[in-house]
């Protein structure tokens, strides 16, 4: 605490403040910061910015100490000159501790998370159908090639990443499972399943897309209904069945009983 309190004040000589307490001091620092665990890394980077903070404070006053003792002028500018090395090392140290992190978030992210079933027969998709899920899914199904079947617990997401895990369901040939319930924009992907099934109190709920875009004009929520008419179609629902779903208003939620789901073709054994 006393050497930290002495390069505060500036009383420490300028060139072992320049050469240790600055530049090396910098270099440790990075090197260390090599070693740090992703869950430490940003408090380690907080530390780092108030090293230099401290560091930039001492240097100046020791800067203007050797000025006033000896007024040589170079002091100061050599001073500047490596605070200015040790700000671009500060700043890359800054740089590569949050990619570091970001980097190693992506790749235990990529390995996927989601729950593998059965023997690995199965994969559990919940929650809210967004990119980040989608990655987790594409991930997870190739790393168990042996899946053959999708569980859903999912009150929906996005029309566009239901449309996408469809086509690998679709490429697959997979079969489709709603443990709880399947609503929305999951029953997209649901319906892209070879079979087709669901536990005894699960629930399938639809309704028409509700458009969140502040540019409406880039799509068009009509032809999306059409796509997605002729998708339910192709998967063998019944006319009357597709005409009940797309009906519904956003705002609501038809939720057939499973009678109406066999006979409108929903449910495949």
């Amino acid at each position: 605490m006393g050497l930290l309190r002495k390069h505060w004040l500036g009383r420490i000589g300028l060139f072992p403040t320049l050469l240790f307490t600055v530049l090396a001091l910098r270099i440790v620092i990075g090197l260390l910061q090599q070693q740090v665990p992703s869950q430490g890394i940003i408090l380690w980077l907080v530390l780092s910015v108030v090293l230099f903070v401290w560091q930039v404070v001492g240097t100046s006053r020791a800067a203007d100490r050797a000025l006033k003792d000896r007024g040589n002028v170079l002091s100061l500018y050599a001073a500047y000159f490596v605070l200015l090395i040790a700000a671009m090392l500060t700043l890359l140290q800054l740089a590569d501790g949050v990619s570091s992190k970001y980097a190693i978030a992506e790749e235990t992210y990529a390995v996927g998370t989601m729950p593998v079933l059965r023997g690995e027969k199965a994969v559990l998709v919940m929650g809210n159908l967004s990119w980040d899920l989608f990655a987790q899914f594409e991930a997870t199904l190739a790393q168990h090639p042996s899946i053959s079947e999708i569980h859903f617990d999912s009150t929906g997401g996005y029309v566009f990443v239901a449309r996408a895990m469809a086509l690998n369901i679709l490429e697959r040939e997979l079969d489709t499972h709603v443990v709880n319930k399947c609503y929305s924009a999951c029953t997209i992907a649901f319906l892209a399943g070879r079979k087709r099934t669901m536990l005894k109190d699960a629930e399938l709920g639809f309704h028409r897309y509700k458009l969140e875009s502040d540019q409406p004009g880039l799509i068009s929520v009509a032809d999306e209904l059409d796509r997605d008419r002729l998708f339910f179609a192709e998967r063998g629902l019944s006319r009357a069945f597709i005409q009940k779903v797309f009906a519904a208003e956003h705002s609501e939620l038809w939720k057939p009983s499973r009678a109406t789901l066999v006979q409108g073709g929903v449910l495949v054994q």
